[in-house]
């Protein structure tokens, strides 16, 4: 808006005006993954979940650029405050699968507790980087089966 105004301005007072734009960010894709290294999320599957105290709940992460090694995996995947380290990927660093524990480790002596329901960001390191984040909802907090 003040940009238009002073273009407004500049043509009453017999000014030519220059616009410079900057070029406009496009998405990453696969293929720039490729490009700079670093791992890329592209969905979540399922993209929310109710957890159940006791039950196992799988989470596939999809996207690019995971590691593939099979003897020392180099993902480290961040679920809220839970650090998984040492995750193999499949299909040629496109997949990785986790269990997601029922309940989040608080440190110290204190007993896990429970998650609470709300958005978690979901990110994968590995030796070329961080990923980008998404948002794993968890729809309520962990109760009995």
């Amino acid at each position: 808006m003040i940009a238009a105004r002073a273009m407004i301005l500049a043509v009453a007072f017999g000014v030519t005006p220059v616009v410079a734009c900057a070029p406009a960010r496009r998405a990453s894709t696969p293929a720039q993954a490729a490009t700079d290294g670093r791992p890329r999320i592209s969905r979540l599957e399922p993209g929310s979940v109710r957890l159940i105290r006791g039950n196992v709940t799988e989470i596939d992460i999809r996207g690019s650029g995971f590691d593939t090694s099979r003897t020392s995996p180099g993902n480290t995947v961040r679920i809220g405050q839970v650090v998984l380290t040492s995750v193999p990927s499949r299909e040629n660093g496109t997949l990785i699968r986790v269990a997601l524990p029922d309940a989040v480790p608080s440190g110290g002596e204190a007993p896990p507790s429970p998650w609470m329901g709300g958005r978690y960001p979901v990110s994968v390191q590995t030796r070329a980087g961080t990923s980008d984040t998404l948002f794993l909802v968890i729809a309520s907090a962990g109760g009995n089966p």
